[in-house]
C-alpha cells in the first residue's frame, strides 16, 4: 500500500497539485465545529427560556423565594437590556395571572432583589452594601405601593391589614375549636394573638426581605456567572469567614434595654428591630456553622442536615454563635485546635 493511500485511509488527503508528503487533516475540524456551534445555539436559547422564568417561579409559591435567580442570569449571562427585559415579562406574566395584588407583591420583593442588586454588583459594591441598599430599596417600593394602593382604592391601608388579620386568625380559632371536644383556645387568648401578630408583622416582613436578598445573593456568588466572585474580590469560600458588622451590637443592646423597660411605641420598635438584628446575627451563626463544618470534615449531605436542624431546632444556637463571635472569635480557636 502507497503512503498516499494510507493517508487517505486514516482521513487525511493530498493535494494533487501539493509537494510530496505534505497532508491536510479533514477529520478534526468538521466534527469539533458542529458540537461548538450546538453549544452556542443552545445557549442563545436559553435566554429565551429564562426571560418568564422567574414569574413562573414566583407564580408557584414553592419557588417563589428563588424568584429574582433568572433575572439576575439573565442581567450577568447575556446584557443588562436582557435582564431588565425578563423582569418586564414576568411582571406582565403575574398581573395576567395573578392579578394586582400579586403584581404589588412581585414588584415589592423580587425586581429591587433582582434588578437593584444586579446594578450594585455590576458597581463592585461589597456585599453589605449590595444588602443594604437592596433592603432600604424593597422598603421604599413597599411604602409607595401601599400608599398608591390606598389612594386608588380609598382605604386606610392600615386597617384593611388588621381587619384580614383579624378575619384570618378568627378562622384559625374557630377551626380549632371546631375540631375538638372543648374550645382551646378561648377569646382573650385570640384576642393575644391578634395583637402579637399585627405588632411583630413589621419585623417579619423585614426578615422575609432580609432572607430573599441573602439566599439569592448566596446561590447567585456560588453559581459565580461570568466570575462575578472574583470581580468582586472573593473566593469560594468567602462566606465561611463572614461577620455581621460590629456597629451592630450597639443598637440590638439599646433594643435589649427597651425590651426589659417598656415605654409604649419605643418598645413595639424595639421589638421588631431586635428581631431583625436578630436574623442578620442567625446569619453570621450558620456562616461560624458552616466553617465548623468544613473544619470537621463533615460532609454535605450531613452537613445539609446540620444546618437545617440549627435553623428549625436549635436556633438559639445560631444567635449564641453569631452574637458572641464578635468578643470569642470561635473561629480562631478552632484554628489553633
Amino acid at each position: 500500500m502507497s503512503q498516499r493511500e494510507a493517508d487517505s485511509q486514516r482521513g487525511f488527503s493530498v493535494s494533487d497539485g501539493a509537494e510530496e508528503g505534505v497532508v491536510t487533516d479533514h477529520s478534526s475540524s468538521e466534527p469539533l465545529q458542529q458540537p461548538v456551534a450546538r453549544i452556542v445555539r443552545r445557549q442563545e436559547r436559553m435566554k429565551f427560556y429564562l426571560l418568564p422564568l422567574s414569574a413562573l417561579f414566583f407564580l408557584s409559591g414553592l419557588f417563589s423565594l428563588f424568584s429574582p435567580l433568572p433575572i439576575l442570569i439573565l442581567f450577568f449571562r447575556y446584557s443588562r437590556l436582557w435582564g431588565w427585559l425578563g423582569a418586564l415579562l414576568s411582571g406582565c406574566l403575574v398581573a395576567l395571572l395573578g392579578g394586582d395584588f400579586s403584581l404589588a407583591l412581585y414588584v415589592v420583593f423580587i425586581v429591587p432583589v433582582a434588578l437593584v442588586m444586579a446594578e450594585l454588583l455590576k458597581k463592585k459594591m461589597s456585599l453589605e452594601r449590595v444588602a443594604t441598599i437592596t433592603l432600604l430599596l424593597m422598603g421604599v417600593f413597599g411604602l409607595v405601593m401601599s400608599l398608591g394602593y390606598g389612594r386608588i382604592h380609598h382605604v386606610n391601608i392600615l386597617s384593611t391589614v388588621s381587619h384580614e388579620l383579624n378575619q384570618a386568625v378568627d378562622q384559625v380559632v374557630q377551626s380549632i375549636q371546631e375540631s375538638g371536644k372543648q374550645p382551646w383556645v378561648d377569646a382573650g387568648e385570640a384576642e393575644e394573638w391578634k395583637r402579637s401578630i399585627l405588632i411583630e408583622m413589621p419585623s417579619a416582613i423585614a426578615i422575609l426581605a432580609l432572607v430573599m436578598v441573602w439566599a439569592n445573593l448566596m446561590i447567585f456568588l456560588r453559581l459565580n456567572f461570568s466570575q462575578i466572585r472574583e470581580s468582586l474580590g472573593l473566593d469560594a469560600t468567602f462566606y465561611r469567614r463572614w461577620k455581621a458588622p460590629e456597629f451592630l451590637v450597639w443598637p440590638t443592646l439599646v433594643c435589649g434595654v427597651f425590651l426589659l423597660v417598656e415605654v409604649k411605641f419605643v418598645s413595639v420598635a424595639a421589638l421588631n428591630l431586635f428581631k431583625f438584628l436578630m436574623a442578620i446575627y442567625a446569619i453570621h451563626g450558620l456562616s461560624v456553622l458552616s466553617f465548623f463544618f468544613e473544619a470537621w470534615g463533615i460532609r454535605r449531605a450531613f452537613r445539609g442536615a446540620g444546618f437545617v436542624i440549627a435553623t428549625f431546632l436549635v436556633r438559639p444556637l445560631l444567635l449564641v454563635l453569631g452574637f458572641f463571635d464578635l468578643w470569642f472569635d470561635f473561629r480562631s480557636k478552632v484554628r489553633q485546635s
